[in-house]
């Protein structure tokens, strides 16, 4: 599902942020990207989603060289991914339900279609009680459970998460990953930044390590 063959980013005319990386990520796989701040997890991520190309090398996704893809094609791949971004990128002007929301309503669905669906999915991150605040009434760990509701609500092929328990307790922490987990084992594929080892060793899952850019070790977390 996921391949680079030789990938390599950099922004502008600054330093390469990721080099060399080879790599595949089977459908259905649940994957780490470990590394301290500043190794590329979040580049990396950035590249899955078609926010930028690579400056070097070939990204394959769902069987397709991304650089091949049109307009039209990018979006509609976009709509098979479901992603957690640090800075949430969530409107303000939106309620909660209404943000987690969009996915839904960019497919074309009906408010009569998912609004049970939205609902039970802020409730799943504790969020059911806010469903009627617009994001900027909410905390740095609110917004980021919203933004996870808005990540999976559509059931998309690929869920990218970007340091998703970076701002909440430990329970909630352990809720979102069982959410994550429950994800995967209906078929999703995952692929999840982090750089808690201590969460990706208790998981078991496989993972790619980075180190300013590199990939460095690769395999089962523990």
């Amino acid at each position: 599902m996921i391949q680079f063959e030789n990938v390599g980013f950099r922004y502008g005319n600054g330093p390469d942020v990721l080099q060399g990386l080879n790599f595949e990520i089977p459908e259905g796989e649940f994957t780490f990207i470990t590394g301290s701040s500043g190794a590329g997890k979040s580049s990396l991520l950035r590249l899955l989603y078609l926010d930028s190309l690579p400056t070097a090398g070939r990204i394959s996704l769902f069987e397709r060289d991304l650089a091949t893809l049109t307009r039209d094609e990018v979006a509609w791949f976009r709509r098979r991914i479901g992603v957690v971004f640090q800075d949430f990128r969530l409107l303000d002007h939106l309620t909660a339900a209404e943000n987690v929301a969009l996915p839904l309503r960019v497919s074309g669905a009906r408010e009569a279609e998912y609004r049970d669906n939205v609902a039970e999915m802020l409730h799943w991150v504790g969020l059911g009680e806010q469903m009627n605040v617009h994001p900027p009434q909410l905390s740095g760990g609110e917004k980021q459970r919203v933004a996870i509701a808005r990540a999976v609500v559509a059931s998309p092929d690929i869920i990218l998460a970007d340091e998703p328990t970076g701002s909440v307790d430990p329970e909630m922490a352990e809720r979102i990953m069982q959410l994550l987990m429950e994800m995967n084992r209906l078929g999703k594929t995952v692929v999840l930044a982090t750089h808690d080892i201590d969460m990706v060793s208790r998981t078991g899952k496989s993972r790619l390590n980075l180190k300013a850019g590199t990939l460095t070790a690769s395999g089962d977390a523990a």
